[in-house]
């Protein structure tokens, strides 16, 4: 196995967790917006107001995707080879550790709704695969020619 280039690691994980950021602050204002207004009204609980802080909490849950699906694609490349087939093996299995599998144990709770958590895993199947193949662009190890000779 090669060594792992961290700073590029980093870098792909920053443009991974960006795509994914934007595309989630996208899809739950509008996509599912009334998915979770659904889910307050069951609660009867009040939406929360939009406050500047709860972002950092969005953009650490979304870093934390982004590293975790490049780390995937980091350790795969040895096994599949690099390039866009091992991104979206490492996309998919980042989709199922975090999308699809993470808010399933909400549901029986009530802080998720069965029609919330398919469309928002259907769409961050999308996501995960294009920002993941977006930071394995990005990624060369840390021993290949190429890396020592830009670096």
């Amino acid at each position: 196995m090669s060594k792992i280039n961290w700073g590029r690691l980093i870098v792909g994980s920053l443009i991974a967790a960006i795509i994914m950021f934007v595309t989630d602050g996208f899809i739950h204002e509008t996509i599912a917006k009334s998915d979770w207004k659904a889910v307050y009204d069951g609660l009867r609980a009040a939406e929360p107001e939009p406050h500047g802080s709860s972002m950092i909490y969005f953009a650490l849950f979304e870093l934390g995707r982004g590293f975790t699906a490049m780390m995937f694609y980091v350790t795969m490349r040895s096994f599949f080879g690099a390039g866009p087939k091992t991104a979206v093996l490492a996309g998919i299995v980042g989709w199922i550790a975090f999308s699809l599998t993470g808010p399933v144990q909400f549901i029986p709770l009530g802080f998720f709704s069965n029609a919330l958590w398919i469309k928002v895993g259907a769409i961050h199947l999308i996501t995960s695969i294009i920002a993941t193949i977006a930071g394995a662009a990005l990624y060369k190890d840390a021993d290949s020619p190429a890396v020592a000779k830009t670096l």
